[in-house]
């Protein structure tokens, strides 16, 4: 009966001393995590980095009946939270989401916090994404500094979103222009195949006979319209060459006539070389006339 009741007292003791796990709850930021676990007073406790999941220990500690197994699908850090009770201690599974690690090609990291006042808090941060670079995670950590209300490194994030939607921008304005150009391309292509197919088909049907005998005849043309105009020339060449012989060279009147006046204009004192241009007569001819005893 003593030891029964001895028994008792130390098992009522150490509950009186032990830790009690009020509350678990988190913060959902994309590709961070934060995990608060609420205790009444500063617990006994080892963190376990694993693989696949974080282990807490809690030396010494009881839950709340109320806290059960959660499983959190739709997060992109962690996929759920179970607890594990023995009589000496506690122990809280957090799993990580390793299909999400398969992706990022990284390891994830926790950081761990304690904040101390009317309740034990211990806070774990869980970055599944270390070297944020895509606009989605670079917002996570943007909206995740300016939640915790680290003005820095909010601002620097902001900043790399910013700058990430300019680019983003920029290469899509490219990109819109690149398809223009290229229907732009096609679109010749298309015209010149089409050219290219109606002479082809035109060449098919023609009859290389019926084109050998028109080049033939456009020769010949050409050959005859030469000669015409060869002919031509010749003939007016020949025309200029006798237009001088077409006056008769012995004057415009019977010889008789032209003595006669050759006489009266010598009467009148006119040179032989006036009388035998306005006569049209060798100067000769006129000497003979006026002074044929000279002669």
């Amino acid at each position: 009966m003593r030891r029964t009741f001895i028994l008792i007292f130390l098992v009522f003791v150490s509950f009186l001393n032990a830790n009690y796990l009020i509350d678990v709850y988190h913060k959902d930021y994309g590709v961070i995590d934060r995990t608060v676990l609420v205790f009444d007073t500063r617990p006994d406790y080892e963190i376990l980095k694993h693989e696949s999941d974080i282990q807490i220990n809690l030396a010494g500690c009881r839950k709340d009946a109320s806290l059960q197994k959660l499983d959190m699908p739709d997060n992109k850090v962690i996929t759920g939270l179970n607890y594990w009770v023995t009589t000496d201690k506690v122990m809280v599974m957090i799993n990580i989401n390793t299909s999400q690690l398969i992706v990022t090609g990284e390891i994830y990291k926790v950081e761990g916090m304690e904040l101390q006042g009317d309740v034990f808090k211990l806070v774990l941060d869980i970055f599944i994404s270390t070297d944020p670079q895509t606009l989605s995670e670079l917002t996570s950590y943007a909206s995740f500094y300016e939640t915790i209300g680290d003005a820095k490194l909010a601002e620097e994030y902001n900043n790399k979103v910013l700058r990430l939607r300019n680019e983003l921008k920029s290469q899509q304005k490219t990109a819109d222009s690149k398809p223009a150009q290229a229907v732009t391309k096609r679109e010749s292509v298309k015209v010149a195949e089409i050219v290219k197919s109606d002479l082809q088909n035109i060449v098919s049907k023609l009859n290389f006979k019926l084109i050998g005998i028109v080049v033939i005849a456009l020769i010949l043309l050409v050959v005859v319209i030469f000669l015409i105009i060869k002919l031509f020339r010749k003939k007016i060449s020949a025309f200029k060459g006798n237009d001088d012989n077409l006056r008769p060279s012995d004057g415009f009147a019977d010889m008789n006539y032209l003595e006669n006046l050759a006489k009266d204009l010598a009467a009148k004192d006119w040179e032989a070389e006036e009388i035998a241009k306005e006569l049209e007569l060798p100067i000769e001819t006129i000497q003979r006339i006026i002074a044929p005893d000279l002669e």
